[in-house]
């Protein structure tokens, strides 16, 4: 059993109130002891309330419909927590934060709980869940800022879960603050076992968040806006080096930092600064790490192959460091033991001793699995069935029909365990190029672009549904045009779009997909810088951006003067700055469209509009949206380090592998 120490609310005054009765009938609870400990840790919980698929459940269509979901996880839980707890070990559970993410089941709150929380005010499925799962802590991830401040707000206030940042400042938002003062949310807190040991937990949140989120009234400390991104990683240092020492000073004999900083690499950079840790959970990257042999959803690879991994600090101690993956798949136990100063057990080489049965437990409602669990019947009434409910409804909603699967998959670069994976955050996908079409469509501009990582998950072929397009753009971005812009103008921005790909697919939110124009460049060539002003200092990756009647915008890498000027859709996130997109520093200002809509909506009716006003008709055909091949010179995005000529390709024949390839058009 757990205590807590700060924040105290309601919740944990009860929890420590038991502490300090503890503490007077036996006195030698308030003294360090050895004893085991569990921690458990999840993250990107990011609203797969149902499954591992997303909306379905149970479906034989859909092996991965038996996987995941929040009653699933909850009883997995419940069983390993109940067994810790009959072997005399106290538990710790963690959450790595991005606890909801805009979409349709995030949605279905919004519809059925507006005045549903405890004590009042919107209730969240999500918060629920936390509720239920007994969370010691959360690490505020980008997510939970997507909707505004106000309704991180009221998430946090619904859950009833301590918050955690160390880095955030929430004094410029007044709902947070007042969170704030009653301890609500917290830069770390310490827990304390039953045994009289003190753990301390410090949250931590990537410094991208006001470029990748919405976090109005909140700032990051320490932030250098003109800084690269890993120099405000490591300006992130002092102000966690300082939660840790003061931890220490408040007697905490253990340190866990529960960070979410978007991918465990970023973990790497940051936490061998520290000193005085024992512990990181990483958040953000969705990476599963997890041992050979060790059961996973339907046989996927680990991304980071063995749990938990060792980490060397600058100092030369050792800890361990652990993700989080994503979705409810997976819930991650760490098993460790404290001395009896309270101090975590390490063996001969300084390395924590990890106790068995820790690593990455997987979620599985498969009856046919050994690690079968039945649902969570609280969660499963609660949660998983209005939710259900509400997106089958959206889903009799048919308004198309799609000839192929649009891949909205998330593009990645080759690791040990898996190859590379093209996707809308480093190459033109089908539907990306249907996503900047809507937003073209809808903006009424001469060209259109959408951030990658504005799209969030793929269509399959056959009837489309409204919820579908929900599921695909989830967020509250209203579709803006910008009149006027020079060739100079186009080209810095699609200079910026690709300016973090490589040959190898390196994946980044910011990459553009583009409509109305098509561009080819290299991604062997230095990326292009600019200076404080907005004017080009040296690089530059395009070689020519054709729009559709022809004209050339940049040819040969050389921005064409004369050409026409443009103008261009896109969404607010982005062009109020979002990703770090240049916009301002460009002298460009969005402007409202007199029809507001978001870029869901945008989608909806680009589907649904009349071919005779533009639209598809409720036809999304393989002649206009194909699969967009890669390793091909035709298309929207050509990278000259990855295509190749045509001629080249035809080795593929024998094999059959250009056969998706076909239907591949440039027209928009």
């Amino acid at each position: 059993m757990t205590f807590k120490l700060l924040p105290t609310t309601d919740r944990w005054r009860c929890r420590l109130a038991l502490a300090v009765s503890l503490a007077l009938a036996w006195p030698a609870y308030a003294v360090p002891t050895a004893e085991d400990i569990t921690l458990f840790h999840v993250g990107d919980q990011e609203s797969w309330l149902i499954s591992a698929q997303g909306n379905l459940y149970d479906a034989p269509s859909d092996a991965l419909s038996y996987y995941g979901g929040a009653a699933r996880l909850a009883t997995l839980m419940q069983n390993e927590r109940s067994e810790a707890l009959a072997a005399g070990r106290s538990v710790l559970a963690v959450n790595a934060g991005d606890a909801f993410l805009p979409g349709p089941r995030l949605t279905a709150s919004f519809a059925n709980l507006a005045n549903a929380a405890p004590g009042g005010g919107q209730d969240f499925y999500d918060a629920i869940v936390l509720r239920q799962l007994g969370f010691d802590s959360v690490t505020f991830g980008n997510h939970e800022f997507d909707l505004g401040s106000s309704v991180t707000a009221q998430f946090v206030a619904a859950a009833n879960t301590p918050y955690l940042s160390a880095n955030l400042d929430f004094s410029g938002n007044a709902a947070l603050q007042a969170l704030v003062d009653q301890q609500k949310i917290a830069p770390s807190l310490i827990v304390e076992t039953s045994k009289g040991n003190k753990i301390a937990i410090v949250g931590a949140t990537t410094p991208l968040l006001p470029t990748i989120s919405s976090p109005d009234g909140v700032s990051v400390k320490n932030l250098d806006p003109a800084a690269d991104a890993d120099s405000n990683l490591l300006a992130m240092v002092p102000l966690l080096q300082a939660q840790i020492d003061q931890a220490r000073a408040d007697g905490a004999t253990a340190v866990v930092l529960v960070s979410h900083l978007q991918n465990y690499q970023n973990e790497l950079k940051l936490v061998p600064k520290l000193s005085g840790l024992d512990v990181f959970v990483s958040g953000g990257g969705h990476e599963l790490m997890s041992d050979p042999g060790e059961p996973t959803i339907r046989g996927e690879l680990p991304v980071i192959d063995g749990y938990p991994q060792v980490v060397t600090l600058d100092d030369g101690s050792k800890v361990l460091g652990v993700t989080s993956n994503f979705g409810n798949r997976y819930l991650g136990e760490l098993n460790l033991s404290l001395d009896d100063q309270g101090r975590v057990v390490r063996d001969a080489a300084g390395v924590p001793v990890v106790g068995d049965g820790s690593g990455m437990l997987r979620v599985s409602g498969n009856p046919a699995d050994p690690d079968f669990v039945a649902p969570d019947p609280v969660i499963d009434a609660q949660v998983v069935t209005p939710v259900r409910e509400y997106i089958a409804a959206l889903n009799q909603q048919i308004i198309g029909h799609s000839d192929m699967v649009l891949d909205g998959t998330r593009g990645s670069a080759p690791t040990a365990a898996a190859a590379i994976q093209f996707g809308v955050r480093n190459s033109e996908t089908n539907l990306g190029d249907l996503v900047a079409d809507a937003v073209r469509f809808t903006a009424k501009t001469d060209i259109a672009i959408q951030n990658g990582g504005g799209i969030r998950a793929s269509i399959n072929a056959g009837d489309v549904s409204v919820g579908d397009t929900f599921n695909v753009l989830p967020f509250t971005n209203l579709v803006v045009q910008l009149k006027d812009l020079s060739a100079e103008q186009v080209w810095k921005l699609m200079e910026y779009s690709l300016a973090t790909a490589s040959p190898d697919g390196a994946a980044n939110g910011r990459f553009a997909q583009v409509s109305g124009m098509s561009i080819v460049y290299d991604t062997r060539r230095d990326a292009l810088v600019l200076d404080a002003d907005g004017n080009a200092v040296s690089g530059g990756r395009i070689l020519s951006i054709t729009l559709d009647d022809g004209t050339r915008l940049v040819e040969n890498g050389v921005v064409n003067a004369s050409a026409r000027r443009v103008s261009l859709g896109t969404i607010d996130f982005t062009a109020n700055g979002g990703d770090g997109y240049p916009f301002a520093l460009l002298g460009l200002k969005p402007e409202a469209l007199v029809d507001t809509l978001i870029y869901q909506e945008a989608l909806l009716n680009y589907i649904t509009a009349a071919t005779a006003d533009g639209g598809l008709g409720g036809v999304i055909s393989a002649d206009r949206y194909g699969v967009a091949n890669p390793y091909d010179r035709e298309g929207r995005l050509v990278d000259l380090a990855v295509a190749v000529p045509a001629p080249s390709a035809l080795w593929l024949l024998p094999f059959g592998l250009l056969a998706g390839y076909v239907g591949r058009r440039r027209a928009a």
